[in-house]
């Protein structure tokens, strides 16, 4: 065999290891609506460019394969132990622009006191991610919890630690205030006002909308 064989048998594996990575996030990315809490928390922006032009996965997402993983096998021991439902899936209706506007959640586990949201991570924050508070707000108002628990996970060693919130409703009207924001960009195409900076690089990989991004921004 040749070398330029070897050099195609490579690249061809290569393509097989990206496609079998990109399938298997396609696959666990839930869409129920066409907005979720998540749309909202993380960078309103990236999930307006995903709804327009399709969701996009970097080839070096094994780590996030990884964090699925732990999290998915996590969720359900936890589920038995703390005796409450995982994945829970509901809506809420707001009224927006003169519409009925329909968001989705799915909280990671719902007691009959509280929720519970898991990451797993490659280090311990020393206090909890805005983006997850509000998440979590958001699930406690949709699901009519007074208190929640984020639970972050180092899914290197076990590590863990846990953080209460209580309802805010500060955050919840900056939730609201980012819904409104969100929901009006899409109905008339423009760019949402909010997003993100701390996700446009994260580490070696960057958000695979960056340039259009800063394109249609700068």
């Amino acid at each position: 065999m040749n070398l330029d064989d070897v050099l195609a048998e490579e690249e061809a594996i290569n393509l097989a290891i990206d496609t079998a990575i990109y399938s298997y996030l396609q696959r666990r990315t839930k869409i129920y609506a066409n907005i979720q809490v998540t749309d909202l928390v993380y960078c309103p922006r990236r999930a307006y460019f995903e709804k327009k032009y399709g969701k996009k996965h970097n080839s070096n997402d094994f780590s996030l394969i990884v964090g699925i993983l732990i999290h998915d096998f996590m969720l359900q021991a936890l589920a038995e132990e703390l005796n409450a439902d995982n994945e829970v899936l509901t809506v809420e209706v707001f009224n927006i622009d003169g519409d009925t506007v329909k968001v989705y959640a799915m909280c990671d586990l719902l007691t009959d006191k509280y929720v519970l949201e898991l990451k797993t991570c490659g280090r311990l924050p020393n206090e909890p991610r805005d983006s997850h508070v509000m998440q979590l707000e958001a699930y406690l108002r949709f699901f009519d919890r007074d208190y929640g628990y984020l639970v972050y996970v180092n899914r290197n060693n076990g590590d863990r630690r846990i953080f209460k919130h209580i309802r805010s409703d500060e955050i919840y009207d900056e939730f609201k205030n980012r819904l409104d924001d969100f929901y009006v960009s899409l109905k008339y195409d423009r760019i949402p006002y909010y997003r993100n900076e701390s996700l446009c690089k994260f580490g070696k990989r960057k958000c695979p909308f960056y340039d259009i991004c800063y394109e249609g921004v700068m």
